[in-house]
């Protein structure tokens, strides 16, 4: 992993000194992230759904949307420039945006709509290639609106199943659902219902009853649970209740590599540590300092994550960024996953389609810590086999 390092260095600290710049775009392609460029460095208000997104407007399926359809997110600007942002085209839907920020801080960015909804239902929108997701509702367009109560209310819903588990810090699935809340239908038509966010998460859900009488829907969770313990959340304005239970995370050992791979929470805690090594000049390639940050999943096992950070004539820092914008800054990175039946992906500095991001937020004499994110690839092209890396933190020692 080194040599192949060494020589991607080799080659990108010529093409630097020769003061030749290649900027890089990220087609969404594939993905369901979006698209960004510029020259401003930001990131999202929250890890995986983006906190407290303000949406804006009424979203009809089969009716264009207007300058009135906009979503309110948080940034914080590490560098102020320029921006161009969009998501990637969902049911119809695009959210774009563009200008420049002229100070650093937490900022508002505004997204517009473009678009036309095609079906109801629930909708996630991610802008940029690291951002943040929202959810956008869109309702039925042609048929009329039901018209129905809650006959438990405002007690405890009776004969519900809440499915899936419910963890601190983990994103839920389609399977983390509240199935037979019981409704009692005084008119057909179209429904759509949400709870308030409570802990971090709500559920929600949209559909059509076809007649009369009672009946039962089901919702489904969004967002990411904050603290362990019950919480309660009911439907609607005058719905009845229903109780989750969200149970705490696992515990971190002392010395981790933790992230979320395609979704699901992996724990790297063997031999978990970090070197540092300098390199002196040899010109024309220039003085570099790296460091190799690497663990497995347990004795015996071929899994394991490594990280090789490379920043050239300079040590590395609490507070340096390793991202698509940082290569002609003479920062690198290379990433690895080896599973356990030996099948690797990684993401390069100089692949466009693996776009990383890895910060350093405390470096010592004797621990390293960080944050990561991103997308790795088998064969480092389009079309590969990919591995999208969220919520990644690090807190390894110096060996």
């Amino acid at each position: 992993m080194k040599s192949n390092l060494f020589l991607l260095l080799s080659c990108i600290c010529i093409l630097l000194f020769a003061s030749c710049d290649k900027e890089y775009s990220r087609e969404s392609g594939a993905f369901t992230t979006g698209t960004n460029s510029g020259t401003a460095v930001y990131s999202y208000a929250g890890l995986q759904n983006c906190t407290t997104p303000n949406i804006k407007g009424t979203y009809v399926a089969g009716t264009a949307v207007t300058i009135s359809n906009t979503v309110t997110l948080q940034v914080n600007v590490q560098t102020a420039g320029t921006f161009i942002i969009s998501t990637a085209t969902v049911n119809g839907i695009t959210f774009k945006g563009s200008g420049t920020f002229s100070a650093t801080g937490v900022q508002n960015l505004n997204l517009l709509a473009v678009g036309t909804p095609v079906s109801p239902g629930s909708f996630t929108y991610i802008p940029g290639s690291n951002g943040c997701a929202f959810q956008v509702v869109v309702t039925e367009g042609s048929a009329a609106t039901s018209v129905f109560t809650f006959p438990d209310a405002p007690n405890a819903c009776k004969a519900v199943t809440v499915h899936g588990t419910y963890i601190v810090g983990e994103l839920p699935t389609s399977a983390n659902t509240v199935d037979g809340i019981q409704v009692n239908v005084t008119k057909a038509g179209t429904w759509s219902l949400a709870t308030l966010p409570n802990n971090g998460i709500s559920f929600g859900g949209s559909g059509t009853f076809t007649q009369t009488g009672l009946q039962t829907i089901s919702l489904t969770a969004t967002g990411t649970p904050i603290t362990s313990g019950p919480f309660n959340y009911s439907p609607g304005n005058n719905g009845c209740s229903f109780t989750v239970v969200v149970a705490p995370a696992d515990p971190l050992p002392a010395d981790y590599i933790r992230c979320k791979i395609n979704g699901i929470t992996t724990t790297f805690g063997y031999l978990a540590s970090t070197s540092e090594v300098s390199t002196p000049a040899q010109p024309p390639v220039p003085a570099t300092f790296a460091l190799d940050i690497t663990a497995g999943i347990a004795a015996g096992s071929e899994e394991k994550i490594e990280m090789s950070l490379t920043k050239v004539t300079a040590a590395i820092v609490t507070g340096d960024i390793f991202d698509v914008n940082s290569l002609s800054a003479g920062k690198l990175y290379l990433v690895s996953y080896t599973n356990a039946s030996l099948s690797s992906w990684s993401a390069v500095s100089s692949i466009v389609y693996t776009p990383f991001t890895i910060k350093i937020t405390n470096k010592t004499a004797t621990r390293v810590q960080g944050t990561f994110s991103g997308t790795m690839s088998d064969t480092g092209a389009a079309g590969g086999d990919t591995k999208v890396i969220t919520d990644g933190i690090f807190n390894v020692p110096v060996q």
